[in-house]
């Protein structure tokens, strides 16, 4: 597991994420995929949303499966400025947002998809089940700053 961005990110702790991600992934059937996790800010995220999938804006998460032969399965990018903003519509604090965006990354990259109503019922259900490894105080070294 590779995280990016963490350091100076407002207090991420890479080995709560890193256990966490292990978790959903194991969870999920898999005991050794590896993954990279980006973490940037709306910018960063709406640049690669544009380049990646002719998509000008700016959006939460964005998955690029990669699977190789080796057990890597992928990038996963996260906005933590849209974390920020967006968690008061879903009805969670930051960590529980930036929790259900690396759950939602995840399951993108072991195949989830919800374009289709069905498949998007399984990929909820998952994301349910997933967020039940979800520990609160996890993700953060301490309080994360209101900035």
């Amino acid at each position: 597991m590779h995280l990016q961005g963490a350091t100076g990110s407002g207090g991420l702790q890479a080995s709560g994420i890193k256990r966490f991600a292990r978790n959903v992934l194991e969870q999920e059937g898999v005991a050794l995929g590896a993954v990279t996790i980006v973490f940037t800010d709306d910018a960063g995220i709406r640049d690669l949303n544009a380049r990646f999938r002719d998509q000008d804006r700016a959006t939460d998460v964005l998955a690029f499966p990669l699977p190789d032969e080796d057990g890597y399965l992928g990038d996963v990018i996260i906005s933590l400025e849209r974390a920020r903003a967006q968690a008061p519509r879903f009805g969670n604090d930051r960590e529980a947002e930036l929790a259900r965006l690396i759950v939602h990354g995840l399951l993108h990259l072991l195949g989830y998809d919800h374009h289709r109503p069905q498949d998007g019922r399984r990929m909820k259900a998952a994301e349910r089940r997933a967020l039940g490894l979800f520990a609160a105080g996890s993700l953060w070294d301490a309080e994360p700053s209101r900035a």
